[in-house]
């Protein structure tokens, strides 16, 4: 049986292990295993080593759970405690610790104080460092950030910090390639996600996806023909889509909303074949005329249904935005294609208007010169048909 003597030895040769293991500065992935008010209390990964960090770190954010992976720094190891930080602040911007940061690319935390020439000064513990314009990441350019508390890596450290120059832009770089990577094992193609407008154009939306841009093209954007994208999103508006494309060797992403959005084809159309509608010309093409139906559908005129005679240019007829009427010929809800007629809709008018006439005359007895005009076209129409 061992006796007590023995035991010490033990524990005393692990911690020297332990202590020969783990350096300043070295960077650990570590677990969670307790979160008390003053110390979260760690594991790393690699070697075992129990540890802790100053609950202070994350004064401003919410404090991690248990279970929870984190990305940690060894500071130092004091009476058998293991001390470590996931960025450095407040207290832990010691002369000794920011020399550990300079070298190792410890994350600190810095206060924004003013705008200068070429950057900021920043609040660092006691001292006054400097990041440029050139070091802040393009999410933050052009915002009132004045204030406000930010993660840095330092980048030159001058003697006894007579100088301290500091980089934003590294540390989103580097969070943004470490989401990167996390997300390229759990995004899959069809999957549905979250994402903030952070743009809009003519060709689509640029939405920012957890970190990563990626495009919604304007066809996967909305159901409507031609549409203002300007009007339907607004910039910071969050949508649900769903992962059409992912090509991480270029890091292009693409997005459809269209699954969220209310299909005009779904339901019931507001017109049917045989109908007379208002329609207005939206392009032009060698075979016929597309022709918008309110917001949502549009239909084909082909030549031969536009009623004006062959070989006769449709511009010098036709004009884009120009109001007409149509009847419908066809809808073919599979293709999602509405066939159109120009030339009908005029005839049908016209049957119309000489049934409406000819009802007239009969109660009085007699024909109109109108009528007859109506009826000696009808007539004429079917014999060239």
């Amino acid at each position: 049986m061992k006796g007590p003597s023995s035991e010490f030895d033990r524990l005393l040769e692990e911690s020297f292990k332990k202590r020969q293991s783990i350096e300043p500065g070295s960077r650990h992935e570590a677990k969670v295993t307790a979160v008390k008010n003053d110390y979260v209390f760690i594991r790393t990964v690699d070697n075992k080593v129990i540890g802790n960090i100053s609950s202070e770190e994350w004064r401003e954010e919410v404090l991690p759970k248990v279970g929870e992976t984190l990305i940690v720094y060894f500071l130092k190891e004091n009476s058998g405690d293991f001390y470590f930080t996931t960025c450095l602040s407040a207290d832990n911007l010691t002369e000794e610790n920011l020399e550990l940061a300079n070298q190792f690319e410890i994350p600190v935390l810095g206060q924004l104080l003013q705008e200068g020439n070429g950057g900021w000064d920043v609040k660092l513990g006691s001292a006054t460092a400097f990041v440029p314009f050139s070091q802040l990441d393009v999410s933050l350019k052009g915002k009132n950030i004045s204030g406000k508390r930010i993660k840095f890596i330092i980048s030159e450290l001058g003697k006894k910090q007579s100088k301290i120059l500091l980089s934003q832009k590294k540390i989103a770089d580097k969070e943004r390639e470490t989401k990167k990577q996390l997300l390229r094992d759990e995004l899959k193609v069809g999957m549905f996600v979250s994402c903030t407008v952070k743009s809009i154009h003519k060709f689509g939306l640029i939405v920012d996806m957890d970190g990563l841009d990626a495009l919604v093209p304007q066809s996967e954007a909305t159901y409507k023909k031609s549409p203002d994208l300007t009007t339907e999103f607004r910039v910071g508006e969050t949508l649900r889509a769903k992962i059409l494309t992912l090509d991480w060797s270029t890091n292009k992403i693409s997005l459809s909303v269209k699954d969220f959005l209310s299909d005009p084809w779904s339901g019931k159309l507001p017109f049917k074949e045989s109908d007379i509608i208002s329609g207005t010309v939206e392009s032009i093409k060698p075979f016929g005329l597309f022709v918008r139906l309110g917001d949502d559908f549009s239909g084909l005129v082909p030549n031969k249904e536009t009623g004006i005679p062959q070989r006769t240019p449709l511009n010098t007829v036709f004009q884009p935005g120009q109001k007409l009427e149509v009847f419908v010929l066809e809808i073919n809800p599979e293709k999602r294609q509405i066939a159109l007629s120009i030339s009908k809709a005029a005839e049908a008018k016209d049957r119309m208007e000489y049934q409406e006439y000819l009802s007239k005359d009969e109660a009085t007895g007699s024909v109109s010169s109108f009528g007859l005009a109506l009826q000696k076209s009808l007539e004429n129409q079917k014999k060239k048909k």
